[in-house]
């Protein structure tokens, strides 16, 4: 009985490491599955992104198709470090509000949009942030906006947040990469 206490306390920091590992990951897998429903969205709507009013249901309307894993939209929508009772664990960038990738709209707003984000392939589309309000959306016009609006659950492997390029692809930055890209543009 000793024995197994003593070797209970001695892998109790492994143990705690993998679930820290699994959450982290899981994260991860769930930021790439809303990257990927978003731009399933972007490709029904002339490759321009959702209002920022309704992304989250844009998200929750085309997640069956990135799953295919049966669970539930709102499944992906939460990280599992998140113990607030919001619905969602990411925040979306409203810049990105009706801009394409491709289409350059004469619209005055949008114009002043792109030329602020400057580059829509490397525009943050969705950070993690929890505790956000359903369908919350900011700003996020820099590495300086992304690093004040990030939240930093994860303690292993490293504090993170989870941007989405605009094109789609998942990239996780560390905290000391936004520190090294702050007052930078994107």
């Amino acid at each position: 009985m000793v024995i197994l206490v003593l070797l209970g306390i001695a892998l109790r920091p492994l143990l705690l490491n993998l679930v820290e590992v699994r959450d982290f990951q899981t994260c991860q897998t769930n930021v790439r599955k809303i990257a990927q429903a978003l731009a399933i969205y972007s490709q029904e709507w002339d490759d321009a992104y959702p209002a920022a009013a309704t992304w989250l249901d844009a998200v929750r309307g085309r997640m069956t198709a990135t799953t295919g894993t049966g669970f539930q939209a709102g499944h992906y929508l939460r990280c599992p470090r998140d113990h607030t009772d919001g619905t969602c664990s990411y925040l979306y960038n409203d810049m990105m509000e009706g801009l394409s990738l491709t289409v350059r709209q004469d619209d005055p707003d949008k114009k002043a949009r792109r030329v602020r984000l400057r580059r829509l392939d490397r525009a943050a589309l969705i950070i993690e942030r929890h505790g956000a309000p359903a369908n919350d959306h900011k700003p996020v016009p820099d590495w300086d906006a992304v690093r004040a609006l990030i939240s930093l659950p994860h303690q292993t492997p490293d504090p993170t947040g989870s941007l989405i390029l605009g094109s789609g692809r998942a990239w996780f930055q560390s905290r000391e990469g936004l520190r090294s890209l702050s007052g930078k543009r994107f």
